[in-house]
């Protein structure tokens, strides 16, 4: 089982430039429901673990969820607190810049004897995927890591920062709150600019290889139009360019990538055999391309899409019978 902690929210994205009346789309979204519809459409079974509103936000979400045959528990849905709401515009590039209304919100609420007894709930857990806006906001940042260093058995644990300024009011606070996760963490996915955001005016990829020997972690750095490159602790690495289909936007594409890491490698034992205690295996460098192919795949076909559609399976292996 792959279990994904977060946000679930509604995006509403700008159709057209600003102005005095601007039409809006509203889509079902956030960092951990993005990933976790990603991995299932792979056909690896997740559970969504965050808390979700009653209200009519919510309903969308668990909808949505259901539809995406995502598990999730029901003691952590409608919340009497109201859904978490992002704002997004595009730019030429189709990427999106955000507003997030966070404040007193279904998701910033839930406690750490929540999240434990949700966890609990399966007992064949491998892998945890954290990150995002959720570990930007308070308390719900320190509830996630403590329960995750007090859980047994301790889960490989998949960080994929995220980085959203606009919910960061302190960025060296967030740094070291990244950072504490990252001691916890066996992958890292993290864009180049996110990196930058966290280490300003280093270089990004010295900063991932150097990451990836300090904190014995794999470091997956993506990089928009040049591709990804994977860092190991060993200090090896693996480069893959793009697939160039055309883009609608980006919302998502990150998501979908980190999801299709996670199920490509849950699909071949890499966190461990069912039945066995969770750990991160030896990865090939072989088994690295072929995840990094399966996961840019994945991102290409939803950036190919408007908003956050996530592919199935056939898709991707559709996408990559025709290169």
């Amino acid at each position: 089982m792959i279990g994904v902690i977060g946000e679930a929210l509604i995006d509403f994205i700008a159709k057209g430039t600003l102005g005095p009346s601007v039409p809006y789309d509203s889509v079902v979204g956030g960092c951990a429901l993005n990933t976790a519809v990603a991995t299932s459409r792979q056909d690896s079974p997740v559970a969504y673990v965050g808390k979700i509103s009653g209200d009519i936000f919510g309903q969308r979400m668990l909808n949505h969820l259901i539809e995406s045959e995502v598990l999730f528990d029901p003691s952590l849905c409608a919340a009497p607190q109201p859904s978490l709401l992002a704002m997004a515009s595009l730019d030429a590039e189709g990427k999106a810049n955000y507003t997030f209304y966070t404040e007193g919100t279904a998701v910033a609420s839930m406690t750490k004897a929540e999240l434990l007894s949700a966890l609990q709930e399966h007992t064949d857990l491998k892998v945890v995927h954290i990150g995002s806006v959720a570990l930007a906001l308070e308390p719900l940042s320190e509830v996630i890591i403590s329960a995750l260093q007090s859980y047994e058995p301790k889960p490989v644990i998949f960080l994929d920062p995220n980085v959203r300024p606009a919910v960061i009011p302190d960025m060296h606070v967030f740094r070291s709150r990244i950072e504490e996760a990252m001691d916890l963490a066996s992958l890292v996915k993290i864009s180049d600019e996110d990196l930058l955001l966290l280490y300003e005016g280093k270089d990004a990829k010295k900063m991932a290889q150097s990451l990836a020997k300090e904190k014995q972690a794999h470091i997956i750095l993506t990089l928009g139009k040049q591709g990804s490159i994977w860092y190991t602790p060993e200090g090896e690495s693996v480069s893959m360019e793009i697939i160039d289909l055309p883009v609608i936007d980006t919302v998502g594409a990150g998501d979908t990538f980190s999801g299709g890491l996670l199920s490509y490698l849950y699909e071949r034992n890499c966190f461990g055999k069912d039945g066995d205690i969770p750990k991160l295996e030896k990865l090939s460098l072989d088994m690295i391309k072929d995840a990094l192919l399966w996961a840019t795949a994945s991102s290409a076909i939803t950036c190919s899409r408007r908003g956050c559609d996530p592919p199935r399976t056939k898709e991707i292996r559709s996408l990559l019978a025709s290169l």
